[in-house]
């Protein structure tokens, strides 16, 4: 059936209706666009044209935040989009038209209708426009990350912290999704580090850690974000709730927690020898030695171990 309705045109015909003012429409091409873009061809067969058609400029539109954003039409679209995005066919094209800043603003808007309460359905609309943001991100360079969401200031890193309290509150299965956001936003901008920082959001941050396995490592792994970026960003989480919270996890049995744990201390250790010195004190080494059998561990753990005693 997908063969003969791309024969046939569809996709120009889809482009036709996306102009149409009529909100259900809308709505339904945004549903029947979104299985045609899940279809195991549609890198080759689909996207291809559906690129060089007008419908993605249509789409972004229609995703534009403002009183006409019809929150059924957006979700479609949204995960529309993010198909298109994972299909990896030309999404520097996807950043000439806009999406980067495009879906900054809707994280914006979707952060103020939380404040507002007026969050009937949000997390629908969140969960794609959050992996469309963290999948674009992996795409564009560091030094031009501002530039393409015009946004260089701590709004964006405000508003994803607004949603993550909205999330754990009412939605935690989307703590994740907001938490890659953050990691691919601090992976290579010390701008958005100094956001964190800047802002108080890592004791916000590290109350996550307890929540899941899943969570703790993606936490951990922004938190090493920020202590790589060097000694001045290591000051500023020191003294501090960090290590003690890094202790609880060393009693953890998940490799991934613990080992991401030991890479963080390795980093914190290097930058801030005063922390080396605490951990000692508090029973760091005792904590280490629960791992030591742990073949994966093994290494970092001498590795960690030496540092501290050297710090």
């Amino acid at each position: 059936m997908r063969k003969q309705l791309l024969a046939q045109g569809v996709v120009p015909a889809l482009a036709a209706c996306i102009q149409s003012p009529h909100v259900a429409v809308l709505e339904a091409l945004g549903y029947a666009l979104s299985q045609l873009l899940q279809a195991k061809e549609a890198p080759e067969k689909i996207i291809p044209s559906l690129l060089d058609s007008s419908l993605p400029q249509h789409m972004l539109r229609l995703m534009q935040p403002g009183p006409k954003l019809n929150l059924g039409v957006a979700v479609e679209f949204a995960w529309c989009l993010h198909y298109i995005i994972c299909s990896q066919v030309n999404n520097a094209m996807l950043l000439t038209l806009g999406a980067l800043p495009t879906l900054a603003m809707l994280l914006l808007d979707l952060a103020g209708a939380v404040q507002r309460m007026d969050d009937e359905g949000l997390e629908l609309l969140a969960c794609p426009v959050l992996r469309c943001l963290s999948n674009l991100l992996t795409e564009v360079p560091v030094e031009a990350t501002g530039e393409q969401m015009e946004l260089r200031d701590e709004r964006v890193v405000a508003a994803l912290f607004i949603l993550l309290q909205f999330f754990l509150q009412k939605q935690p299965t989307l703590l994740p999704e907001g938490l890659w956001l953050l990691n691919n936003l601090t992976a290579n901008s010390p701008t958005f580090c100094t956001s964190l920082l800047s802002l108080d959001l890592i004791e916000p941050l590290l109350q996550l850690l307890p929540l899941s396995n899943v969570i703790s490592v993606l936490v951990l792994t922004v938190l090493c974000n920020v202590v790589e970026k060097g000694p001045a960003y290591c000051q500023r989480l020191w003294p501090g709730p960090l290590l003690s919270c890094l202790l609880k996890t060393l009693v953890l049995s998940d490799t991934e927690v613990v080992g991401q744990s030991l890479e963080l201390l390795q980093l914190l250790f290097l930058y801030q020898p005063e922390a080396a010195q605490a951990f000692l004190q508090q029973s760091g080494l005792q904590a280490l030695e629960r791992h030591q059998e742990e073949a994966q561990l093994q290494d970092r753990i001498l590795a960690l171990q030496q540092t501290a005693i050297r710090g």
